[in-house]
């Protein structure tokens, strides 16, 4: 998890885009960035230090973003600096969504995968098949042409007051099957509170989930556990980790 700074350190380079600062909410949830804030109710800023081992993840979201500005945030501006490396988005005038069985929000999460893109060239993406190698001795069966963001905590989507999902933070975007991130969101659903048989029947809502081999999504909940398993106490919520088995008895007994 970064550790937030407080935003004024970079406001000079922020008004450079946004004007006098009139308001400024700071927002708690997310782990990849050092500033994140919503300047003015219209602005989200997001920035790391010039010299944080992972400032590399701006720029690789500033390259993803025209390509899933329809189902994120729209990225306006970037300012780069030795000192700070900033992106400035559109604020959404939404809410985080909520997971829970009787949640409204659920079917927006479905729909708004429906728009998914396939995984653009000329982004470097990590693959599917390479990124959960350690945990699978069958990784390749992840393999794919589709973009996955992977990290479906629920903090990372808004639910605009005209009800659409948008998803964003999309610092570490993968390459792979198409049925990949509705698979990482039965492990959150699971762990909100659903039976693993409900949250695969709301993932299969999302035709490339209900249409994937059997065998390819077992050996992928099998390395999600794993990999829950091993970030421990690291992980961004409790439960997790237990929500991944339950998934893996469920499919395997």
């Amino acid at each position: 998890m970064t550790e937030r700074l407080p935003w004024h350190k970079a406001q000079a380079l922020i008004e450079k885009h946004t004007g006098p600062v009139i308001t400024a909410r700071p927002i708690k949830e997310g782990f990849n960035s050092e500033i994140a804030v919503v300047i003015n109710d219209t602005t989200f800023v997001k920035g790391l230090r010039g010299d944080h081992p992972r400032v590399w993840t701006q720029e690789r979201e500033r390259r993803i973003n025209p390509h899933i500005r329809h189902v994120s945030a729209p990225l306006r501006w970037t300012e780069t600096t030795g000192d700070w490396d900033l992106n400035g988005f559109d604020a959404i005038d939404g809410r985080t969504a909520s997971y829970k069985p009787s949640s409204p929000d659920l079917e927006p999460i479905v729909a708004m995968t429906a728009h998914w893109p396939p995984a653009p060239d000329g982004v470097e993406l990590k693959r599917a098949e390479h990124r959960w190698s350690s945990y699978s001795d069958r990784s390749e069966l992840f393999t794919g042409d589709w973009l996955s963001h992977t990290d479906w905590s629920p903090t990372n989507i808004l639910i605009a007051r005209d009800g659409r999902a948008s998803m964003l933070d999309w610092a570490w975007p993968t390459s792979g099957a198409r049925w990949i991130d509705p698979a990482c969101w039965i492990i959150w659903l699971i762990a909100s509170g659903h039976h693993p048989a409900q949250a695969q029947a709301w993932a299969s809502k999302i035709p490339p989930f209900a249409a994937a081999p059997v065998h390819a999504v077992t050996a992928f909940a099998q390395a999600q556990a794993a990999m829950w398993e091993d970030i421990g106490v690291h992980a961004p919520r409790p439960g997790l980790a237990d929500a991944a088995a339950r998934w893996v008895k469920y499919r395997t007994t």
